[in-house]
């Protein structure tokens, strides 16, 4: 590998390195996201149908996610709108839910998001469980140090 080639290389990686914390995961207005602040944030049991499955152009996202995934579901007494993720760390969970089907899910939300919306930690639907954040609530699909996606594919909470 030639001298020009070894340099233009070890630049893009490092501008690669540097994007990866700006591409982790934020909560709504937060410039970090709960599990890079530590937030112990309660999360919460529910259950309900799916009422609609939204997928789309995240047009109040909080990170470069061009797209995301959102459940609506219906419950007992209210309808909720449930932020799964980017749609492209998804698609083998999002193949396995439909339209009225009845699903468990863990839950939580910051007081900066809007009324009736949560963030998925966790969803079981029938006998599969599609684990998405971990304890501290990082997301499954954050990887390196800033918890970062790739530029091309992104990853925020997003919001219709």
């Amino acid at each position: 590998m030639s001298r020009t080639a070894i340099c233009i290389s070890a630049t893009l990686f490092g501008f690669a390195a540097i994007a990866a914390p700006a591409l982790a995961q934020k909560g709504t207005g937060e410039p970090s996201g709960v599990a890079r602040q530590g937030l112990k944030l309660p999360v919460e049991a529910m259950s309900g149908t799916i009422e609609a499955i939204k997928i789309g152009r995240c047009e109040k996202t909080t990170g470069r996610s061009a797209e995301g995934a959102h459940l609506i579901v219906q419950m007992p007494d209210a309808k909720i709108n449930l932020h799964l993720g980017p749609t492209f760390a998804l698609r083998d969970e999002l193949k396995q839910l439909s339209v009225g089907q009845n699903i468990s899910f863990e839950a939580f939300r910051t007081d900066r998001m809007p009324k009736g919306a949560y963030i998925a930690k966790s969803i079981r639907a029938g006998d599969k469980v599609f684990a998405l954040r971990n304890d501290s609530l990082r997301p499954i699909w954050a990887r390196g140090r800033g918890g970062g996606l790739p530029v091309a594919r992104g990853g925020g909470i997003c919001w219709w």
